[in-house]
């Protein structure tokens, strides 16, 4: 213990001696420590962070798997309601099971209109995550025993502060939600939102006020087992193993396809734990693989930081010989020397890390600012916790160890006879031409590489997805979405407002054409149902295939730019008296008739008898993501099939931010309690399409900059270094009759020859990690030839160019003065 305080002295007596060298390996260090814990702390958040309930370790989230529709999207799917309510009365492995479906609501407070997300539960859902109001209380079983008798509602507490200005006085207050009053009863704990970790509802109602909350799909088909629409949390008894309760319930899934073999064919259900289900389950391998690319780029800097402060060290333990020889003679053991060089370089690393914790903060609210529309009400904790502060302190003790080990072992065994005569020169040249420094160089150069590759490939890939075509024109094109279900519109009312909302807009100058649909493209996709074409019964391969629709208004297709490829598109002549009609996509056509004209073909949906034809294909387009390979997609006439949410979509002669606003005001007066959202250019969708690609491409370049900044002077200190070293062996050579023009090209031939290896290197271990991050990006199948190369060479430029200064020094040495330092 004495020992260790005098070496934590003297290392801050020394830091204090060389405030440059200090200031210059703390700075360094800041930036990799400091990204590393910017990354973190989302992770943290993301993955790590327990959510606020009780013993979350024994809460599961039961889904459904389908034989029919699995991998990707399908693997993990919700639950239909009579199902969840069989599982509720069958499953005797649970404590409690909660039944809860997220939907849109419009809330009117003091006259203002607005549109909100409700999670819909049934009573036992705060008892079963052990979650009691902030004040207030929280609905409770006997409150959702009879159908619409609890008109009550529980505020989330991210909305009390921002729609009731945090007023404790809330409790009692009646809203209107979707038209009818509704009143507060609590206002949930902070940071609960749910079982999601990102984003969550705005509030929650009682499972007996289904009827009045929900609309379209939801309120339709709300007692249909093929309907999944529900999402079931449950908490394990004590003593059940995870084995026996999925046991159950693959028990009860055989069971409910026994007892419904046409809706259940080939269901049965399964669970996850709350803490992994937290992030959908079946994009949680998309979101581990990225947050492991992020957290190995910011790696890479810390290790290129590591390696420059390597290097400075090895520089200045030149510096340290005569006293490290004179401790050596006087007793001291080497393990003794090791020891306090390690701690030197650890103070160096913790006062980073200290630092590193302030670039932390900055990073990560620069992180949160840009975050996507769609997570701006999320309440993502990104705090710097005990955990945070633990890996920052673990990665700056381990980056002291590893840049301070070698600089130590070396340091540690001088040539005592040589070191203790007294002289100031540099070393002869010894005709060992890669020394340890060199080693470190290479490191750098190929970690660097690493990086701008990967950043390099990013950017590829955010080039192609904005050359994409999306399957329909995206010039001039806005929209404005409503929910007229939210205000209880029945069916006559809801179809004269539609009829009024076209006119209206048709009118407004500047607009060319306007249409409805329910579905936005590249905004979560919509509706799934299950589709049976005639003939198939027989076939696994085809019989109940889930597929998407959209309900659409008779120039739709026209109006977003989708061509059709045969057949015809809807008319006056579908009415909805006349035969169901719809039109297909090229995708569903090969997807159901593969060697046959689809035109003329006919289908069922699930739960439903009458026959639906198809009219016409229509050219493939995008529904979900840019990326998605041709998606099967079906398109239904509005008229035939009625829904209340819906989006306006307008093409106009101008740049739609032009007459967006004059639109909106005029689709608000024809109801001022409408609430109205995204209100956008399509530009904002395709924007939001592409933000992932966008953010992970900026960010990388930040941190592959930094990479290369920090490899730069690193390529700097060691060649300026080598050249302090040869002065000597410099001047003799000039002395000797060599130009100043041999000695620049000899320095920068070793440096060359340095970085060659370290480059080489680097492009080996970039082809591999880009085989690995392949399935993140967009129209890239490997590693890019112009991008290895590219990013290669303008590493091979910013190192000669480091070099070259030193290089350039050392050609302008006066052999006298050289010869003289001895």
């Amino acid at each position: 213990m004495v020992n260790f305080r005098q070496d934590v002295r003297y290392a801050l007596r020394t830091m204090r001696k060389a405030p440059g060298f200090t200031a210059v390996a703390v700075i360094t260090l800041a930036l990799g420590i400091g990204a590393n814990t910017a990354i973190f702390t989302a992770i943290n958040a993301l993955f790590f962070r327990s959510i606020p309930v009780q013993d979350p370790k024994h809460l599961v989230s039961v889904f459904t798997t389908d034989q029919r529709n699995r991998g990707g999207l399908n693997s993990f799917l919700p639950v239909s309601y009579p199902n969840a309510d069989d599982i509720q009365h069958r499953a005797q492995s649970f404590s409690g099971i909660a039944v809860f479906a997220d939907t849109g609501v419009s809330i009117a407070v003091d006259g203002q209109a607005d549109r909100l997300v409700a999670e819909v539960a049934s009573g036992n859902f705060f008892d079963v995550l052990g979650v009691h109001a902030a004040f207030g209380r929280t609905f409770k079983p006997e409150d959702d025993r009879q159908l619409g008798a609890a008109p009550i509602i529980v505020l989330s507490n991210g909305l009390w502060q921002r729609k009731f200005a945090s007023n404790r006085n809330v409790i009692g207050k009646s809203v209107l939600l979707n038209g009818l009053g509704f009143t507060i009863i609590g206002v949930a704990p902070p940071g609960f939102q749910g079982t999601a970790v990102l984003g969550g509802p705005d509030m929650w109602v009682p499972m007996c006020m289904h009827e009045q909350i929900f609309s379209g799909f939801q309120k339709k088909y709300f007692n249909e087992r093929r309907f999944l629409g529900f999402a079931i949390v449950a908490r394990l008894k004590d003593g059940v193993s995870e084995e026996k309760a999925r046991e159950e319930l693959k028990s009860i899934g055989s069971n409910l396809e026994s007892d419904n073999p046409i809706p259940n064919k080939g269901r049965s259900f399964t669970f996850m734990p709350l803490l992994q289900a937290s992030i959908n389950p079946n994009l949680r391998d998309v979101f581990t693989k990225a947050g492991s690319v992020m957290m190995a780029v910011v790696g890479l800097v810390l290790l290129i930081a590591c390696a420059n402060i390597t290097n400075l060290l090895l520089a200045r333990a030149a510096g340290r010989k005569r006293e490290i020889s004179v401790r050596l003679a006087l007793g001291a053991s080497r393990s003794r020397i090791i020891t306090q060089l390690l701690t030197e370089a650890i103070m160096l690393s913790l006062a980073g890390g200290a630092l590193g914790l302030g670039v932390a903060i900055v990073g990560r609210n620069l992180l949160w600012k840009f975050r996507p529309p769609f997570l701006l009400q999320a309440n993502l904790d990104l705090t710097l916790d005990t955990t945070v502060l633990i890996f920052t302190s673990c990665i700056a003790i381990a980056a002291g160890v590893v840049f301070g080990l070698a600089p130590a072992l070396q340091a540690s065994r001088p040539d005592l006879v040589t070191e203790l005569k007294e002289r100031s020169g540099g070393e002869v040249f010894s005709g060992r031409w890669f020394k340890l420094r060199d080693v470190f160089m290479v490191a750098q150069v190929a970690l660097s590489l690493v990086a701008l590759i990967g950043a390099g490939m990013f950017l590829f890939s955010l080039h192609n997805a904005q050359k994409m075509d999306p399957g329909f024109d995206t010039h001039n094109l806005g929209m404005i979405s409503f929910d007229l279900g939210s205000l209880n519109y029945d069916p006559q009312r809801a179809k004269e407002f539609q009829r009024r909302v076209l006119e209206t807009v048709q009118a407004v100058p500047g607009v060319k054409a306007a249409t409805l649909a329910a579905n936005i493209p590249l905004f979560g996709g919509g509706v799934l149902r299950s589709v049976f074409p005639e003939g198939s019964e027989g076939s696994t391969d085809r019989n109940g295939v889930l597929v998407g629709i959209d309900n659409i208004s008779p120039d739709y297709l026209q109006t977003m730019g989708i061509p059709m490829v045969r057949g015809q598109g809807f008319d006056s002549s579908v009415r909805e008296d006349s035969v169901k009609v719809v039109i297909i996509n090229e995708a569903a056509a090969r997807r159901f008739w593969p060697d046959a004209d689809a035109v003329g073909k006919r289908f069922k949906f699930f739960g439903e008898n009458d026959w639906r034809q198809v009219i016409g294909v229509a050219r493939d387009s995008k529904y979900v993501t840019l990326g998605e390979d041709p998606t099967p997609n079906i398109y239904l006439p509005l008229i035939q099939n009625p829904g209340s949410a819906l989006t306006l979509f307008f093409r106009t002669t101008a740049p739609t931010n032009v007459s967006l606003g004059t639109i909106r005001t005029q689709v608000q007066m024809l109801d001022r309690n409408l609430p109205l959202t995204n209100v956008w250019p399509i530009g904002e969708v395709i924007s939001q399409a592409l933000w992932a690609s966008r953010f992970s491409a900026g960010l990388l370049t930040v941190f592959a900059l930094v990479a290369l900044v920090l490899c730069a002077v690193g390529i700097y200190g060691v060649v300026g270094y080598s050249v302090g070293q040869h002065v000597r062996e410099i001047g003799i050579r000039m002395a000797l009759g060599a130009q100043p023009r041999d000695v620049l090209l000899m320095v920068l031939r070793q440096s060359a020859s340095t970085m060659g290896i370290g480059l080489l290197i680097g492009l080996v271990a970039s082809f591999m990690v880009g085989r690995w991050i392949v399935n993140l990006l967009y129209g890239v199948s490997t590693s890019p030839p112009l991008t290895l190369i590219g990013m290669a060479m303008l590493l091979a430029f910013v190192g000669l160019l480091a070099s070259y200064i030193p290089a350039r020094r050392a050609a302008t040495v006066d052999p006298l003065i050289a010869l003289r330092k001895e």
